[in-house]
């Protein structure tokens, strides 16, 4: 079995493990906020405002780490950031402690969100390198399905170890074993084995000097959207039926759909002769796998439908990783993965935005039209621009090969 194999492979199974660690913070980190900061304050607002601040934090400095990675290595970075991001969240419960003001709270939240290292990014910059040719598609499978463990694993261990050991207990948790993780991810000697680019290939531009990474990083927002839209509908929907606290396994049904959809694209990614006619089709399926949540009229039937929805989310982020492998400039790996990943936050900030007052003022079923319709405005740009992607995704890389530019890239 191909996973199995890729699993057995150097240096794989322990980046796997030790990456999911070192993103529980990720994982965690907004939720774990909210749940502690309105048990200390009684306040949403400053619970939220906190949330906001670790989130902006997060996508604001991703893409400058992943420069700090590329020029410097891994292992000069990701620890001391890590170590940073672990104080700040034991930092923040100190304050809390003491009463500190809502200023305070915000800053060191934005402090942990802001320091958190480009985990994700490195790893997919990794995969090349770890794996055979062949099995590169599958590399990027496990590594959709490693987010998706800790996207849903993160809130329910938050839960569970507020209610078990209280509410400060989530945040010493992704303070330490994030800490952990890191340590041990960057302790793993491929990544150890990472080069610094070299100075010739350095700009100021960086990952967006390329046309097809700047394409890319545009028109990641709409896949964003969907699933921002999603975290409003989905409690909306269970307010209707019942209870809010709803929305939770809705959001994990269609983490499950997501990794779902990782699995049988591995499986049939043969039917695509490049990624990027696969991108393309993912980019056309993507609205129409959203207007089934408009038939639901019970909780069941959305817990069906949910996978549905998000059954894009996972193979459309493995094809826009493949496409970038080969797309981005020489010595800008980790920055170009981790400009894909805010793209991603930035659409679904928009997404939860724009449908918080429109769920607010028409109910859920106009949020469910707009998490189909939005990513359709999109689909004009992505048609006419589709000769870039697939310059930039050549045939050969469709059986698993990136293509280099004279220099060895991650």
């Amino acid at each position: 079995m191909a996973y199995r194999r890729i699993l057995a492979q150097p240096n794989v199974l322990a980046l796997c493990v030790a990456s999911v660690l070192a993103r529980l913070p990720v994982g965690m980190g907004s939720v774990a906020l909210v749940i502690f900061l309105h048990d200390r304050t009684g306040s949403f607002g400053v619970a939220g405002l906190a949330a906001g601040a670790f989130t902006i934090g997060l996508g604001a400095t991703s893409p400058l780490l992943g420069r700090l990675v590329d020029r410097r290595g891994p292992r000069p970075v990701i620890v001391p950031a890590a170590l940073v991001t672990a104080l700040a969240l034991v930092l923040l419960v100190v304050l809390a402690e003491a009463g500190a003001g809502t200023a305070a709270l915000v800053a060191v939240s934005g402090l942990a969100g802001g320091s958190t290292p480009p985990i994700g990014g490195l790893l997919r910059r990794l995969w090349p390198r770890l794996v055979g040719e062949g099995d590169i598609v599958g590399g990027y499978v496990i590594d959709s399905l490693l987010i998706e463990i800790f996207f849903v694993a993160g809130p329910l261990l938050t839960g569970v170890m507020a209610a078990v050991a209280g509410s400060a207990s989530p945040l010493f948790a992704a303070a330490g074993l994030g800490f952990l993780g890191a340590v041990w991810f960057a302790a793993v000697p491929a990544v150890g084995a990472v080069e610094r680019s070299p100075a010739e290939h350095r700009t100021r531009a960086g990952a967006l000097a390329s046309p097809a990474i700047r394409l890319l990083v545009f028109t990641g927002v709409p896949i964003g959207i969907s699933f921002g839209v999603f975290d409003v509908i989905y409690p909306a929907f269970g307010s209707d039926h019942g209870n809010s606290a709803l929305g939770g396994p809705f959001i994990a049904a269609t983490a499950i759909g997501s990794a779902v959809g990782a699995l049988v694209y591995g499986s049939q990614a043969h039917r695509f002769r490049t990624p990027a006619q696969g991108s393309i089709a993912l980019a056309i399926y993507q609205p129409l796998a959203c207007l089934p949540l408009l038939l639901a009229d019970s909780s069941l039937a959305m817990l069906l439908l949910a996978p549905i929805a998000g059954s894009y989310i996972a193979p459309a982020t493995n094809l826009r990783n493949q496409i970038a492998q080969a797309a981005m400039p020489p010595g800008t790996g980790t920055e170009a993965f981790t400009w894909l990943a805010l793209s991603l936050t930035v659409g679904a900030s928009a997404g939860a935005a724009l449908a918080g007052p429109l769920v607010q003022r028409s109910g859920w079923h106009a949020g469910a039209l707009l998490a189909a319709a939005l990513p359709a405005l999109w689909l004009p740009l992505i048609l006419l621009r589709r000769e870039l992607l697939h310059r930039a995704a050549r045939p050969d890389l469709a059986g698993g090969g990136p293509r280099t530019r004279g220099t060895r890239r991650g």
